[in-house]
């Protein structure tokens, strides 16, 4: 983190040198723009996520599974992160945090010279590499781990604000969000086979947040944050059937097919912390 602010403090830097010995442009925040987002993503404390099974497969979860009793977890043997190894009271590692960056082009429109009020909309994509993770631990002992990764994302956001005379601009932001995720699925357990449905999922959801930008001549620079949630509720992992004949495999005991497990939350959620940079024509 200390790194990542060393070098948004370096940027800002060289871009208000380089924008003090373009042309001055114009005070006003009107008229296109395009640049780019440099900054570092993190997932909220999802610790207390677990995984909710589908025992006779009628479509609802949250059955009762003997397997998966309160262990040192002290969570019916669940945590929201990695497993360290197959036995629970190792626990688990955290979600990782990772650099994100996004390219961008928008518009401003500000009502009035000087100070006043502006309002924009803005298109963006890029890259975050984020992943969340949930475990399960079996009495087996066995290890059951759901992973969704997310690696493109963008959106379609507005925003609105207070330019100063200064050349200040806060603002809020609001829209719709997009994101590519991969859930995948592994497990210590080399008895029954297993099949993902819907591993790759174009999700939409919202973000929202707010800013602070500079505006220097024909360039401006800022910081952004953002809060990003992306529906991930149509991805389940099957435990089916034995590879070997046993009526005893806790997970066909209640129907021969197999057991469901399912994300007990529903959505992929991330913060941003970003610096901007862009160029207005």
């Amino acid at each position: 983190m200390r790194n990542f602010l060393m070098a948004t403090a370096a940027m800002g830097l060289a871009f208000s040198a380089s924008a003090a010995s373009a042309q001055e442009g114009s005070n006003s925040w009107t008229g296109f723009y395009a640049g780019g987002q440099l900054g570092y993503g993190w997932q909220p404390g999802d610790s207390d996520e677990v995984v909710n099974f589908d025992r006779n497969l009628d479509g609802n979860f949250g059955d009762a599974f003997v397997n998966f009793q309160p262990n040192a977890l002290g969570r019916g043997g669940m945590c929201g992160g990695a497993p360290t190894s197959a036995v629970p009271s190792s626990g688990c590692s955290k979600d990782n945090n990772s650099v994100n960056w996004k390219i961008h082009g928008g518009y401003d429109h500000q009502f009035g010279e000087g100070a006043g009020f502006v309002v924009g909309a803005i298109l963006e994509y890029g890259k975050s590499y984020l992943y969340d993770n949930v475990t399960a631990f079996s009495t087996t002992p066995a290890v059951y781990k759901m992973q969704a990764i997310l690696k493109n994302d963008g959106a379609v956001r507005v925003r609105g604000g207070y330019s100063f005379e200064t050349g200040t601009l806060a603002y809020g932001t609001v829209g719709l969000a997009y994101g590519k995720i991969t859930n995948t699925f592994s497990t210590s357990n080399t008895v029954n086979n297993t099949s993902v449905t819907n591993p790759k999922k174009n999700a939409t959801g919202l973000v929202w947040g707010g800013g602070v930008e500079q505006k220097l001549g024909h360039f401006s620079i800022g910081a952004l944050y953002t809060l990003t949630t992306l529906k991930n509720d149509s991805s389940l992992v099957r435990l089916g059937t034995p590879f070997v004949a046993n009526p005893a495999n806790p997970f066909i005991a209640q129907n021969a097919a197999g057991t469901d497990f399912q994300r007990s939350f529903s959505k992929f959620a991330f913060h941003s912390l970003r610096a901007t940079v862009s160029y207005r024509f």
